[in-house]
């Protein structure tokens, strides 16, 4: 008998699907918090949760027998997927149950927004008959910008074209070619935010997406822009959004999502901003949503539990337990080596080519090709993107996927190889392991060495000359970052070099800047390989 805890009022239909296995005991409860939770969790094999109950490190540290956390929705930032990772509980979700509900109500704020309908309404609901004031604008001919053309942003993508709108898209992982029959007209980030009539935003927030949209941005926005967010409390910059409001820089804001929810006890400045519709999370806030996210989740339970078939995972591979294991120290590389390429790669991403050599050919490379996506992803779709849905995720943006294995001996027992193209560069990254456990960095676009990809890395390209690699020490030193290791890789032909260092921290934006003037420096990039 396996015993479920439901909380969050998950829809009815979802609950009935578990409750119709013998094998199964179904407890719901109200949203618990704190020790209510973690003595209430003792005993459970799962738990389904929304967005209200929290699972953080403590609640999951002090579980004793849990197997899997399901999430009815999207998001996970409710649980504390690491420690879920450690201590072996598969963490889901459900990602395509809100999609149309979400996309849908983007339209309704926007055209909400358009047409000032809210505002109007509460001047007729103070018994004032005022029409001058509220005068809108149509959505016909006018310029949309979506940031993240992923399931809901490509559907908002939709409803606009049949609005007769112009589609400007920026989603990095989405190739030239699945735009077009799309019909959207990728751009950057610089080109939405000048031409864009509406902005709307469809990304998670990740460490790239947080404070996307800043003073900065605004400022090279029209002053007849509106902006939506259904997306993320979080990645536009909420004291920047209400001054520009304030100040009149902008015609209006539709926020569905806050930094911190609820905002009241924050004082949010969005909260008193002009021309600002604001609405308490609604945007899955559906009876076809709520159905469908519930069923969704409550299946991938069942499975896992009767069957031991892992789907829609945020932290676990789709695979066996035995093969996993025989391939953990190589899916923990390919991911990382992804990760390090999705933040250095500049331009649209359109192909990505696996190769195995020696022993590693006979294995399941599709594993590796799935973690290596999950990495590459990463910087930009956070954690909504997994080893269940990193290929699918890959296909539906057009990029190209190829896969080689090659048994022929090399100069590595093991030799995985990552090329990564876009549409303006190639990087090519060689790893190995070691003793089964000990995954290696060997190649980085030709430069031989061995590092370990993980942890805060900072990557510099320069010029083979004496004094560079010495001044970089020093930099680091006089600002009391301490260096872990440090890597050289040379060609001599081109008299070219690569230095890759590991040190302890963060380091602040003006370090970067200052090694970036060192003689002979010709790039620097700051890395994090989680």
């Amino acid at each position: 008998m396996f015993r479920i805890l439901v909380t969050d009022k998950l829809d009815a239909e979802g609950v009935e699907i578990l409750r119709r296995y013998k094998e199964f005991e179904v407890v719901e409860k109200e949203t618990l918090k704190g020790e209510a939770l973690i003595q209430e969790l003792k005993g459970y094999d799962a738990i389904i949760v929304r967005s209200e109950t929290k699972l953080t490190k403590e609640v999951l540290e002090a579980s004793e027998g849990l197997k899997i956390i399901a999430r009815a929705g999207v998001g996970v930032d409710n649980i504390d997927v690491p420690t879920a990772t450690k201590k072996g509980i598969v963490v889901v979700n459900a990602p395509s149950g809100n999609t149309i509900s979400t996309a849908e109500y983007t339209f309704a704020m926007m055209i909400s927004l358009a047409r000032k309908i809210p505002f109007a309404h509460a001047s007729m609901q103070q018994k004032v008959w005022d029409r001058k004031s509220f005068k809108g604008v149509e959505l016909l001919n006018k310029t949309i910008g979506i940031i993240g053309l992923g399931r809901i942003g490509t559907e908002v993508a939709k409803r606009a074209r049949a609005f007769g709108m112009r589609v400007l898209g920026y989603d990095p992982y989405l190739s030239e070619e699945m735009a077009q029959k799309l019909e959207i007209e990728l751009a950057s980030l610089e080109k939405i935010y000048k031409e864009s009539d509406f902005i709307t935003v469809h990304t998670p927030l990740t460490e790239a997406t947080r404070g996307l949209i800043g003073k900065k941005e605004i400022e090279m926005m029209k002053k007849s822009v509106r902006i939506i967010n259904c997306a993320r409390g979080g990645i536009i910059d909420e004291a920047a959004l209400a001054e520009a409001l304030k100040s009149g820089r902008i015609a209006g804001a539709a926020i569905d999502v806050y930094s911190k929810e609820p905002p009241f006890d924050s004082n949010n400045p969005l909260l008193d901003a002009p021309n600002c519709i604001l609405a308490p999370h609604l945007g899955a806030s559906t009876s076809e949503a709520q159905y469908n996210v519930a069923i969704e989740s409550a299946e991938a339970v069942a499975n896992f539990l009767l069957h031991g078939m892992i789907v829609n995972s945020v932290n676990m591979p789709s695979v066996s337990k035995e093969d996993f294991n025989r391939l953990k120290a190589f899916v923990q590389l390919s991911e990382r080596l992804g990760n390090m390429a999705g933040q250095i790669l500049e331009g649209q991403l359109e192909a990505v080519r696996v190769v195995g050599h020696g022993e590693i050919s006979s294995k399941d490379v599709n594993l590796l090709t799935r973690s290596l996506l999950k990495g590459l992803f990463m910087p930009f779709l956070g954690d909504t993107v997994n080893y269940v849905n990193s290929l699918p995720t890959a296909q539906s943006r057009g990029i190209k996927i190829e896969e080689v294995m090659d048994d022929t001996p090399c100069e590595y027992t093991n030799l995985l190889k990552v090329i990564v193209k876009s549409d303006k560069e190639e990087l090519e990254l060689w790893g190995t392991v070691y003793a089964q456990s000990h995954g290696k960095m060997v190649n980085f676009n030709n430069y031989f060495f061995e590092a370990t990809p993980s942890g805060n890395m900072i990557l510099i390209a320069n010029d083979d000359v004496p004094g560079v690699v010495g001044r970089v020490g020093t930099i680091l030193g006089e600002r009391g970052i301490n260096i872990a290791n440090m890597h050289v890789g040379r060609k001599k032909e081109t008299k070219k070099a690569l230095i890759l260092v590991s040190i302890d921290q963060k380091p602040e934006e003006d370090v970067l800047q200052q090694l970036a003037k060192v003689p002979g420096v010709n790039k620097v990039k700051f890395l994090v390989v989680e």
